[in-house]
């Protein structure tokens, strides 16, 4: 994986973004993901499948 031997030095020497990388770093942004239910799209993706299949010719 190309980022886990990433290691970088960044030097920052503008005060407008210094401020502005502490209050991103005070306040980060939350995140929300979507619960799944996995066995309804199951079901849903079985039947997607055989509709595919249905369609196709049979020797």
């Amino acid at each position: 994986m190309a980022t886990a031997s990433f290691n970088k030095d960044f030097v920052v020497t503008d005060r407008k973004s210094v401020q502005q990388l502490k209050s991103d770093f005070n306040n980060p942004h939350v995140v929300t993901v979507k619960v799944r239910d996995y066995k309804k799209d199951k079901v849903k993706g079985i039947s997607l499948l055989r509709q595919r299949l249905s369609t196709l010719e049979t020797c």
